[in-house]
């Protein structure tokens, strides 16, 4: 795994998340809905985000990026967490900042990542869970190829809905639209 590669979407650049992305991510405005509060990053302090630095960075079975929109401006993170390379899967996670949700970015950054996961980690599948009444979440993965598999109880006692995209789902879908510059590296820009 290339440390400094960036991966491209239509939109979206990712990156491999540093502890100086954290510090700007502190300064992100906030959720008003009681749906997404789980999404407000509490980064106050030096110490919250060393924390969150820390439980978040790349390993072997986490691969944490930022999301930069057209400008070079960070709008969110994404990742695949809990990767397992002999069952060939990961689970999607992802933030977009308040202010940027609903343009279209988490839907570049999702086709991204997912390019990333299927053609470069080769994994075969990709597991996401989702709030069941987080509906633009919802029809983002509907839309994307995702199908539910099952229901759990979470925080807050909180309906999430478990979903799931097989590789091949994924090629029939999204290969046809020549999206190969999604999963090239290039060499970051610092």
């Amino acid at each position: 795994m290339a440390e400094n590669a960036v991966y491209r979407g239509e939109r979206v650049t990712i990156r491999h998340l540093v502890r100086a992305d954290v510090d700007q991510m502190a300064s992100w405005p906030r959720f008003h809905e009681v749906e997404l509060q789980w999404a407000n990053l509490d980064l106050t302090f030096t110490s919250e985000r060393e924390a969150y630095f820390d439980r978040g960075r790349t390993t072997a079975h986490r691969h944490r990026f930022v999301i930069l929109d057209e400008r070079g401006v960070i709008i969110g993170t994404i990742g695949l967490r809990n990767l397992d390379y002999l069952a060939g899967e990961g689970t999607l996670g992802i933030i977009i900042r308040a202010d940027t949700v609903g343009r279209g970015y988490g839907t570049d950054a999702v086709e991204t990542i997912l390019g990333y996961a299927f053609d470069v980690l080769d994994l075969r599948r990709v597991l996401l869970d989702v709030a069941e009444d987080n509906e633009r979440a919802r029809h983002v993965y509907d839309k994307l190829g995702f199908t539910p598999t099952g229901e759990h109880l979470g925080p807050r006692n909180t309906i999430y809905v478990d979903m799931v995209l097989e590789r091949n789902e994924y090629y029939r879908r999204w290969r046809s639209k020549a999206k190969q510059s999604t999963v090239r590296p290039e060499s970051a820009r610092r």
